[in-house]
C-alpha cells in the first residue's frame, strides 16, 4: 500500500486506484463532518453560489443553503462555514446544499475516484480507519489531498495531512507493508515540527481570516480530536448510498 499526500489539488493524478481523504480543516471538511453528524436527507456540495441558488429554487421545498465566501455566508444564505453553528442546528431530515472557496472545489476535483472522504481533526480516528479497511480490501492506495488556500499550499491543511498519516500508520498491522510517498514524509514533517496546533492555526491564511471575522473559536472547536465517528463519504452510482453519503452537483 503507497500512501501519499497531494499539498493541493492541482497535484493529483491517477484516481482510479486511489482512496481518497480531502481536507480542508479551516473550515469546510469540519463543518461537514458536523453537518453529516446530524442526519440531514441530503447534502450536495456545489462549487459556485450560483450553482447552489439555482438548484434551491428549482425544488418544492426549498433546501439550506450553507457555506462561505471570503468565510462568511452569502447573501441569503442560511448558514455560513462555521462548525460550531453546525453543532447547535437542527438538521435531521433536512435537504442541505452546500458551498465553499476551497473545500467543494477540491473535492469536485475527485470525482471520478473510486472511493472519497471527507478529513478532519475532528473524525481523524473515524476516517482513517474507513480508509484504510477499503484500500486494504481492495488492494488501492491512499491518497490525502489538501485543498490548499486559492489553489496554493496551507499549511493547516498539511499539518492535518500529517496528524492523519500518523492515524493512518497506526492502524497498519505489523504483518502488512505499506511505503509513504514524498509527500507523506513531508507532511509527517510538518506535523513533527509544530508542536502548538492552535498557534500553528492562528499563523496560518486560513486561520488569520477566521479570525477577522470574529470566529475564532472556530479553530479552537476544530481542533478536537475524534468528536465524531462520522465519515462523509461521496456517494457512488454502482455503489449502496453510504449512511454519511453526499453528492456533487457539478
Amino acid at each position: 500500500m503507497h500512501i501519499d499526500v497531494a499539498f493541493t489539488p492541482g497535484e493529483v493524478q491517477a484516481l482510479s486506484s486511489k482512496v481518497c481523504i480531502v481536507i480542508d480543516v479551516v473550515r469546510a471538511t469540519s463543518s461537514l463532518t458536523v453537518i453529516m453528524s446530524k442526519k440531514p436527507r441530503k447534502v450536495i456540495l456545489t462549487t459556485t453560489i450560483q450553482k447552489a441558488t439555482k438548484f434551491a429554487s428549482q425544488q418544492t421545498v426549498h433546501p439550506l443553503l450553507c457555506g462561505e465566501r471570503k468565510g462568511v455566508a452569502p447573501e441569503g444564505f442560511d448558514f455560513g462555514n462555521s462548525p460550531r453553528q453546525y453543532f447547535n442546528a437542527d438538521l435531521q431530515d433536512r435537504v442541505l446544499i452546500f458551498t465553499s472557496s476551497n473545500g467543494t472545489r477540491a473535492v469536485a476535483d475527485l470525482v471520478i475516484a473510486p472511493h472519497v472522504y471527507l478529513g478532519c481533526f475532528l473524525n481523524a480516528a473515524a476516517v482513517t480507519q474507513k480508509a484504510y479497511s477499503v484500500a486494504n480490501t481492495n488492494s488501492m492506495d491512499i491518497l490525502l489531498v489538501c485543498a490548499g488556500r486559492e489553489e496554493k499550499f496551507a499549511i493547516d491543511d498539511a499539518y492535518c495531512a500529517g496528524f492523519l498519516v500518523t492515524k493512518l500508520m497506526a492502524h497498519i498491522s505489523a504483518q502488512n507493508s505499506f511505503e509513504l510517498g514524498d509527500g507523506a514524509q513531508a507532511a509527517l514533517g510538518i506535523y513533527g515540527y509544530y508542536r502548538d496546533d492552535r498557534r500553528l492555526l492562528d499563523m496560518s491564511g486560513a486561520g488569520k481570516a477566521v479570525t477577522e471575522i470574529g470566529l475564532a473559536d472556530d479553530l479552537t472547536f476544530l481542533l478536537q480530536r475524534d468528536l465524531f465517528d462520522c465519515v462523509p463519504e461521496l456517494i457512488r452510482k454502482d455503489f449502496p448510498e453510504p449512511e454519511h453519503g453526499f453528492s456533487v452537483l457539478v
